[in-house]
């Protein structure tokens, strides 16, 4: 069995021999061109093939050879003694360029770590077998120690990368500055992370502020439509006191959507009492009040005064929810008799009477949600009156 080292031994000798200008590359044995083996011996051959045998960076200082005819293997392999020849070889080795192995890299950064330093000296003992034919000396090599060069490394020309060497100024400058870019990669890692727990810290409090939000208008909403909907069954109940109590309680609330739900309910009714109460809240929100007026066909003229006439308009000043007492203004600007001046008036059940200085204004509520009636000013025709409930 050849040992692995032989094998690298054997592959550099190989690699190291260029014969006669042209590649010819033989395992551990070389071939001498036939134009010079007449003139060389076995040793004189030996000799001149070991220049070329030592790989850099080494080189090559002495040599002691010691030749003698080797013993023919067979009958058929038998050659005269100067056709054939043996001899041990010691090599004296010089090592040329200082040499690293790899301890680290950092990107294109190549640290090495010092292995051999120049001069370092080897003895390599190898046997060297040489035989002559007509194409001239072939040399073949065995060595006996090739494990002396086994894990010296390379010089730090020959590793990959951008080479630096442990212990020296680069070196140092290069692990400090590599260090500093490690804990500013950390640095920055610690931040994103840091920003990313306190944007999830953020984002969970928000999002449970919004699952309360949330939550509690859904609470909000369900007792608002059990609100609604206790409040029309009871507006819709056979109960009547329990009846005009939840009226009086809506109409005389703050919540706008309740008082609206009682006041169209009330209104739609047809019920003197509830409409009564729903035109007491209307008339208590209420400050200036426009009236529409139109003509009658009974009188001609009603046309003309209706177009003379102008807007004409309520204002109350007060209102009495107890007797239904109204005490105000009324008036339009078009005719003297008409112009505004102070009135009193009432409500009583769903009908409403207005009088001022020369006009006097009579409604009665509607099923369309109106206060319908006559407007009869002294001197002027009568017209039709309407107040619209919004």
């Amino acid at each position: 069995m050849v040992r692995p080292a032989e094998e690298r031994f054997a592959a550099t000798l190989a690699l190291a021999l260029m014969v006669g200008g042209a590649a010819a590359i033989i395992p551990a044995a070389f071939a001498i061109p036939p134009a010079h083996a007449a003139e060389l011996s076995a040793e004189e051959a030996i000799r001149n093939e070991l220049s070329r045998l030592v790989p850099s960076p080494w080189r090559l200082d002495s040599v002691t050879l010691d030749v003698a005819p080797p013993p023919p293997t067979s009958a058929k392999d038998s050659k005269p003694a100067d056709q054939r020849a043996a001899a041990k070889l010691t090599l004296g080795l010089t090592l040329g360029k200082p040499t690293y192995l790899i301890d680290s890299r950092e990107g294109p950064v190549t640290f090495l770590r010092p292995v051999a330093v120049e001069g370092l000296e080897k003895t390599l003992n190898a046997k060297a077998v040489a035989t002559r034919s007509a194409s001239g000396w072939t040399v073949r090599f065995t060595p006996q120690n090739p494990e002396i060069l086994d894990g010296l490394g390379k010089p730090a020309d020959e590793w990959p990368g951008q080479p630096v060497v442990l212990g020296t100024p680069e070196a140092q400058s290069l692990r400090e500055q590599l260090d500093r870019d490690a804990q500013q990669r950390a640095a920055d890692e610690a931040a994103r992370r840091a920003r990313d727990e306190e944007w999830l810290v953020q984002h969970d409090a928000a999002a449970k502020i919004a699952a309360e939000r949330a939550d509690k208008e859904r609470r909000a909403a369900e007792a608002r439509a059990a609100q609604i909907t206790d409040l029309r069954a009871k507006l819709l109940g056979s109960d009547r006191a329990v009846k005009i109590a939840a009226y009086e309680a809506a109409l005389g609330g703050n919540d706008p959507a309740l008082r609206q739900m009682a006041s169209e309910a009330a209104l739609q009714s047809r019920d003197p009492l509830l409409g009564n109460l729903a035109l007491k809240d209307w008339l208590a929100r209420r400050r200036a009040i426009p009236v529409q007026l139109f003509a009658t066909k009974e009188d001609a003229n009603s046309e003309t005064v209706l177009q003379n006439l102008g807007p004409f308009t309520v204002e109350i000043d007060g209102f009495t929810p107890v007797n239904g007492a109204i005490a105000g203004r009324m008036g339009a600007p078009g005719y003297s008799i008409a112009k505004s001046s102070t009135l009193i008036g009432s409500l009583a059940q769903t009908e409403l009477t207005l009088s001022s200085f020369g006009c006097a204004l009579s409604l009665r509520l509607s099923e369309h949600q109106t206060l319908d009636g006559l407007l009869r000013c002294q001197t002027l025709p009568t017209l039709i009156a309407r107040i619209t409930l919004d």
